[in-house]
């Protein structure tokens, strides 16, 4: 096996690929000018004689540009096509038809350039049509945001006029689009959804808001897509538990103000049941417990106010200090109490001398009600009930100084003693003179159980002896 190629062998691959190459470049200029004779799109010029042309010899390089130059322009018109027809079936002839136009007269001119080989010059047409179909497609997107966010827009403003053309524009452009075809369907709606909503409006100015909250979510079922539709079922559901709030509010305060604090109570419940933890409703109960507190205060001051002058002076203390007990500012109450507490105290020692005048025969309980006289002489208007005790415990203390004969009776065989007084001794009947006060007669007999009489002198004569005797024997 040889190891390397002769050089003469090397020579004559080299001259015959030459060759080849030749007969190629001769081929492409002479050739296929034939071969490619008719229009690339619909719409070109008609095919034109080639002219005969002197045959000449066409250097390598010059032949790879032209083929280069025809390729290029048959991509530049494919990509033609393409949007060439997009912008047909997006009726371009409705919305940009000069430009339309134009684009094509440059296609057929590019058309004829390449008829004749001029591929390069054809290249250039080629590609400033693409350039005016490709903005016109620009435009024609552009056309159609515009038109769908006018449509849109219109739609929400209630402008029939103006949604209609934009609608129209944009199903030119788009027909089939999903949202030019929603938008074609709400502007067909749009006059009734008009008249629900401007309904809706006219009875909730009127107050009617049950009739208009019906117009409202009618226009909305209408067009669930339309904002201000949805937005005024939820103003009217708004307003109208505002409404209902304020209605359950204006009974809590108006029965507040006639003083019916159930009926305040339930008022503001319900208030609360529309509108929980509404600021306004603890206010609203916070005013009924003050105002029942008030109210509180001011019956129980009446009552003192009646006590003071029924002169129960014991059962006005009692609730005045009550009423500091719950609140120690009321300064009416506080007032009250110093002049009431020492009418309750007089008026308490009165009681005491009455429940037990036998004690003012004791010398310290009489000085005691001399100084209670003493103290009841002070007060500057005393009532009826004063100045009745007042002569009553006069009354008591005369008696309490006044002797009383007292008759002592006995079976002259039982030994009678008068404790700390006197030994009485045996007898059938006798008497002594004893000062108010209370006694013991004690009765001793052999034989016979003891006994042991006590009595009281009051003052007044008692009703019948006081009998000692001891009559049980043992």
């Amino acid at each position: 096996m040889e190891s390397q190629a002769k050089p003469e062998d090397r020579s004559g691959k080299q001259k015959f690929i030459l060759l080849a190459l030749l007969v190629v470049a001769l081929a492409t200029v002479f050739l296929l000018p034939q071969i490619v004779t008719g229009p690339w799109i619909d719409g070109g010029l008609e095919e034109r004689p080639e002219p005969d042309r002197s045959a000449t010899a066409v250097a390598p390089s010059t032949a790879a540009e032209k083929t280069r130059y025809r390729q290029e322009s048959q991509s530049v018109l494919a990509q033609i096509i393409i949007v060439r027809d997009r912008l047909r079936e997006q009726n371009v002839e409705a919305w940009g038809q000069a430009e339309f136009d134009q684009a094509m007269k440059g296609i057929a001119t590019g058309d004829e350039q390449y008829s004749y080989g001029d591929y390069g010059d054809s290249l250039a047409s080629y590609r400033q049509s693409l350039d005016t179909l490709n903005q016109l497609e620009e435009q024609g997107r552009e056309a159609l945001d515009n038109a769908v966010t006018e449509a849109a827009a219109a739609i929400e403003s209630l402008n029939i006029n103006v949604a209609r053309r934009a609608v129209e524009v944009a199903a030119q452009i788009a027909p089939q689009r999903s949202d030019v075809v929603e938008l074609q369907s709400r502007t067909e709606k749009l006059p009734e959804l008009q008249s629900m909503l401007e309904q809706g409006d006219v009875a909730r100015a009127s107050g009617r808001l049950q009739e208009a909250q019906q117009a409202y979510r009618a226009a909305a079922m209408l067009d669930p897509s339309h904002q201000r539709a949805a937005q005024s079922v939820a103003a009217i559901a708004t307003e109208m538990v505002n409404s209902e709030f304020r209605g359950h509010m204006s009974r809590a305060f108006s029965a507040l103000d006639r003083g019916d604090f159930n009926a305040a109570r339930g008022a503001f419940d319900a208030a609360e049941e529309v509108s929980p933890g509404d600021p306004a409703i603890a206010q609203g109960r916070a005013q009924i417990a003050s105002r029942e507190a008030q109210q509180t205060v001011n019956q129980k001051m009446q009552l003192a106010e009646q006590y003071e002058r029924e002169e129960a002076w014991g059962e006005a203390l009692a609730v005045y200090q009550e009423l500091l007990r719950t609140d120690e500012s009321l300064t009416a109450a506080r007032a009250r109490l110093v002049p009431v507490r020492v009418r309750a105290e007089l008026d308490s020692r009165f009681e005491e001398f009455f429940e037990d005048p036998v004690s003012l025969a004791t010398r310290t309980r009489y000085e005691a009600a001399q100084k209670t006289l003493t103290d009841a002489r002070t007060i500057p208007s005393p009532g009826d009930k004063l100045k009745g005790q007042m002569v009553e415990l006069e009354k008591l203390m005369a008696r309490s100084v006044t002797p009383v004969d007292v008759v002592f009776e006995s079976d002259s065989m039982t030994h009678v003693t008068l404790f700390k007084i006197a030994e009485l001794g045996t007898f059938a009947q006798t008497s002594m003179t004893l000062r108010p006060g209370r006694y013991i007669a004690a009765g001793t007999r052999q034989g016979y159980r003891d006994v042991r009489v006590e009595f009281t002198v009051t003052g007044e004569p008692l009703p019948g002896p006081i009998v000692v005797r001891c009559d049980e024997p043992i």
